[in-house]
């Protein structure tokens, strides 16, 4: 049986993140979740017996997470050192607010069609991008923070000034965060982390690039997945097959937020997993999920 694994950032919404992991639990799936160190309110007791088939493991230590940071870097890495001691055919790495709009049986079977394809969803560079990691960011930590962004900002502008930069000579590429890698990927990106360490540590947002350039410089490269492969393409197809709406985000930082209203829409893509869901904005649309996923469960009560 081939088997996947499920690789979790949360940092909240714990009754949301209850229904995911209800949603990936089958014999075929175990499930690894990094909790964000500030989330003081996590209480992993509240989770014991969730999983009836499959194991659930919460890593440790635990790292404060901080949008923008090498810090995210850093946890995804955790979470594959974590995993790749298993045999798994297939590394998933979601968000605590994503779902399954596909059912075990048709995620299994897609990959097991494309088996040995790496699925990440590749972007073309906007004209400021490289400024994330040709400048030496002094606070990495602090995209998200007024006056560690100001000099963050201060200082590349700086740098710019001198004609100064930092890691030259590097073919960096760029990509959605989410991903799903085989296990010779997986492995060969654990076996990198020194090199990430060194490239990436003093740059900025780097959860879009650092896997995208590693791979993009690798042998894995030939085995990138083409979404125009896929029968039920549309123009809306992401390759990494999670379903994401930038087009109604409700700024460039944040995709939309899916309701009920979305419902006929989730289920019409050929993508098998979607970004992003909130129980504070829209719960109905998560237990609509969650019940016709899990038809024969009752649904978890918020």
């Amino acid at each position: 049986m081939k088997r996947h694994a499920y690789l979790i950032l949360a940092h909240g919404h714990f009754e949301q993140l209850k229904k995911l992991i209800s949603l990936l639990d089958d014999p075929r799936n175990d499930i690894f979740v990094h909790i964000d160190a500030r989330a003081t309110a996590f209480d992993a007791s509240a989770f014991e017996g969730l999983c009836k088939k499959s194991r659930l493991q919460f890593i440790e230590p635990r790292i404060a997470v901080h949008w923008g940071g090498i810090s995210i870097m850093r946890v995804e890495l955790a979470l594959l050192k974590e995993a790749v001691g298993g045999e798994y055919t297939y590394f998933h790495l979601l968000s605590g607010m994503d779902l399954p709009i596909k059912t075990q049986d048709q995620i299994h079977a897609f990959f097991q069609e494309h088996q040995g394809k790496e699925f990440l969803d590749m972007w073309q560079f906007k004209s400021h991008t490289h400024r994330r990691f040709h400048y030496y960011t002094l606070f990495p930590e602090g995209a998200g923070s007024f006056f560690p962004n100001l000099a963050n900002s201060l200082f590349k502008g700086l740098q710019m000034l001198v004609g100064h930069q930092i890691n030259k000579g590097i073919d960096f590429r760029f990509a959605s965060q989410w991903f799903s890698i085989t296990q010779d990927c997986a492995r060969y990106v654990v076996s990198q982390e020194a090199w990430l360490e060194k490239v990436f540590r003093h740059t900025n947002t780097a959860d879009e690039i650092f896997l995208p350039t590693l791979i993009w410089n690798s042998p894995f490269k030939e085995k990138l997945y083409d979404a125009r492969e896929h029968p039920q393409n549309t123009e809306l197809t992401q390759a990494n097959m999670r379903f994401i709406d930038w087009t109604r985000g409700e700024s460039i930082r944040h995709p939309w937020v899916f309701r009920a209203d979305d419902w006929g829409l989730l289920m019409s893509v050929p993508h098998l997993w979607a970004r992003k869901f909130d129980d504070s904005i829209d719960a109905q649309i998560i237990d609509r999920i969650y019940k016709t996923l899990c038809p024969h469960e009752t649904a978890l009560s918020d």
